[in-house]
């Protein structure tokens, strides 16, 4: 069973970014084939549970429109994904004490609003979407209706406690 971790921030955008990626993402431009498919995939099931509407904690959600796929996005959840998995911890706070937020920013994606879930031990992506969706916390970040961008980071460790990190980050410009 893995574990996972949300947090939520609705705020002014911090100064304004290129919408190139920057050199903070090169690093994780390149990445495993199978890894990408599993972020892919979490990205249609995501939108699966935005469209059908869900309960969370108890509350019913209405559907929502669909995210879409954001490279910079993906950037910060790679970034951070890669780094929870090379250094065996999983949380929000990076191994260099970044936020969640600063990710996003160093990636170069000016955000009004923005959330992130976080997870580890899950081997597929229908697992951890399931566990996101059992968790009042994640499955709120995934069913808002504020946010319209998402970028989904997978890495593997098998080295490490849960060998599987992933990362969603959401936004809204």
């Amino acid at each position: 069973m893995g574990e996972s971790s949300s947090t939520t921030a609705v705020a002014e955008s911090p100064a304004a970014a290129p919408l190139a990626l920057p050199a903070y993402c090169n690093g994780v431009l390149t990445w495993n084939t199978a890894w990408t498919a599993f972020e892919d995939e979490v990205l249609k099931l995501v939108n699966q549970k935005r469209a059908a509407g869900a309960t969370c904690g108890g509350v019913a959600k209405p559907a929502v429109p669909a995210v879409t796929f954001d490279e910079r996005l993906r950037c910060a959840s790679r970034v951070h994904s890669q780094d929870m998995g090379t250094n065996n911890f999983m949380g929000h706070n990076g191994s260099n004490g970044s936020t969640p937020w600063q990710r996003m920013t160093n990636a170069g994606y000016v955000w009004r609003a923005a959330s992130e879930n976080v997870a580890a031990g899950y081997a597929t992506p229908a697992a951890v979407v399931d566990g996101w969706m059992k968790s009042t916390g994640h499955c709120n970040n995934i069913m808002g209706a504020n946010v319209k961008n998402l970028g989904v980071g997978y890495f593997y460790a098998p080295s490490s406690t849960y060998k599987h990190y992933w990362t969603q980050d959401f936004g809204a410009q």
